[in-house]
């Protein structure tokens, strides 16, 4: 069973970047029959309605194209969001570490928003930058005549080999600066989050060292690149300027007998030319488009559990671990928890309980065993089928910026009022919801600071309890309440129906346990009720 690997970009992305690179191949044939059209109209005295009549044409296909291009970078920017959200959605969460949130910072924020601009702008520039000086070549060849056509063609190369040497030049001296941003984004993201920290254990100025140094280093990444950029862009002026000069020259040896023809031919060498200052950045570009476009790649394949196209039938609500291991922490873990139990989860600090309990919701695959549930294996399920059935609260509890109903409702959406206050009751909100007139329509500020951490985890405690699944897992979910206050919850929790299996370093009598689960950093111990029925663990 295994899920495809992520494509780096959605089809229908895919599907609208072919569609205006088709375009932008028209608009770059429409312009070039245009120019082509002028320059005869010149050399042979035609009359203007043909010329007026091509350059209205093009005029309009680069309105049109230039147009879609806009909407298409909108589109594309909801298509990359889409499988953004899609992979992160079924990725493991072992895979969200501080450089790879900063990481998804980075993309959401700036990735895509640069990507947007690849159909109307960077396709414009790698299309028809290549495409309209070999269009006008023909268009040379067909006023001026195969020998105008070769030298001009000769000079163009040229041109464009001193551009590429130029590019690449650029291109070396620019590679680590994405890098150096990204380390830059980390660290900001590092000092923010764990801001109080720093300064308490370091003080002011040593606090932002390390974001000081990742800074100078992105610093000294962007002074590389401008410095390469000035010897980049005289090559490339000079480049620019190779193909009018040397026809200019070859004119002025040979003599002007027909200035007409002269005319039409500086016409088309120098639009045919003109391009080649839009590549004199294209090294920079191509380089901030590859940086942007891997930096895509490594949010958007995150590396996810596979899954079944379909979940495989289950009886029950009983979980069993068979043979668990889960290097460096757990080690051959063996136990059945049936339906209604009670189950602690205790040890030392790096013991595994955590380890374990993420196990349990298939937030990762143990490296060898099985978790069942309901005698189905877990990766055995789809994720989606087996999220109704179990309802979590993290040791460190998370809220939301809004009201204390829009949180608990995250449980369940579709519930009332009055079933969103009776949870709120039952996890011992009465006091909270007293304190406001709005109840429990009063907003809890910017991710619960309007809230004590007891409170916060009795709002966490609440929407799982409103969730109302068969199993309910709870990482220190009681932490942080005072010893009355978590009595009277842990009592509320006893009379629940379902499955209860909680980690917790205190209290745990109040808890009445029917199992208990001891883990001393890889192996367990003590009571649980193992799969032949009898009270223990079984190897």
């Amino acid at each position: 069973m295994t899920t495809p690997a992520p494509q780096v970009l959605p089809a229908a992305a895919k599907r609208r970047l072919t569609l205006i690179s088709f375009g932008w191949v028209l608009v770059a044939v429409a312009e070039a029959s245009a120019y082509t059209a002028l320059a005869r109209a010149l050399a042979n005295g035609e009359p203007p309605p043909l010329v007026l009549g091509a350059a209205g044409v093009a005029v309009a296909t680069t309105v049109l194209v230039s147009r879609s291009g806009y909407l298409t970078g909108a589109r594309l920017a909801g298509d990359l969001y889409d499988a953004l959200g899609t992979a992160f959605a079924r990725a493991k969460l072992s895979w969200f570490t501080e450089s790879n949130r900063a990481l998804i910072g980075t993309v959401a924020g700036r990735a895509i928003p640069t990507l947007m601009s690849v159909p109307a702008h960077q396709l414009q520039t790698f299309v028809l930058s290549p495409l309209i000086p070999l269009l006008l070549l023909v268009g040379i060849g067909i006023v001026s005549g195969p020998s105008a056509m070769l030298f001009v063609g000769v000079l163009l190369a040229l041109a464009f080999l001193a551009q590429s040497l130029a590019q690449r030049a650029l291109a070396r001296a620019d590679a680590g600066r994405g890098d150096a941003e990204q380390a830059a984004a980390a660290a900001s993201l590092e000092f923010v989050d764990h801001l109080e920290l720093l300064r308490t254990a370091a003080g002011s100025d040593r606090a932002v060292a390390r974001l000081a140094a990742t800074w100078q280093a992105q610093q000294a990444a962007l002074a590389r690149t401008n410095n390469a950029s000035a010897p980049a862009a005289l090559v490339s002026h000079l480049a620019g300027v190779l193909p009018l000069g040397g026809v200019v020259v070859l004119l002025a040896v040979t003599g002007i007998d027909d200035p007409a023809s002269a005319l039409a031919l500086l016409i088309l060498t120098g639009r045919a030319a003109a391009p080649l200052d839009a590549l004199a950045l294209a090294g920079l570009t191509v380089n901030d488009l590859r940086t942007t476009v891997r930096q895509y790649r490594t949010a958007a394949t995150a590396p996810a559990l596979p899954e079944p196209s379909r979940s495989a039938p289950r009886n029950g609500h009983a979980l069993e671990l068979a043979g668990i291991t889960h290097p460096p922490v757990l080690r051959d873990v063996r136990a059945v928890i049936p339906e209604g139990a009670r189950v602690l989860v205790t040890g030392p600090t790096g013991s595994g309980k955590s380890t374990l309990l993420n196990l349990l919701m298939r937030f990762d695959d143990p490296e060898k065993g099985s978790v069942t549930l309901g005698g189905a294996a877990l990766t055995d399920l789809r994720y989606e089928d087996l999220a109704p059935h179990i309802a979590y609260v993290p040791q460190e509890p998370v809220v939301f910026d809004g009201t204390i109903a829009e949180n608990i409702r995250l449980g369940d959406p579709a519930a009332t009022d009055d079933h969103v206050l009776e949870a709120a009751r039952k996890a011992h909100l009465d006091t909270v919801i007293a304190r406001s007139p709005d109840g429990i329509h009063q907003h809890v500020g910017h991710h619960g600071n309007a809230l004590s951490g007891g409170e916060r985890q009795r709002i966490a405690l609440a929407r799982a309890l409103l969730k109302n699944a068969p199993v309910l897992i709870l990482d220190e979910a009681t932490a942080a309440l005072d010893t009355t206050t978590e009595h009277h919850v842990v009592q509320t929790l006893r009379q629940l129906p379902g499955t209860i299996i909680a980690v917790t370093h205190r209290h745990t009598d109040i808890w009445d346990p029917t199992d208990v689960i001891t883990l001393h950093g890889g192996t367990p111990e003590g009571a649980g009720t193992g799969p032949d029925g009898e009270t223990g663990w079984t190897r």
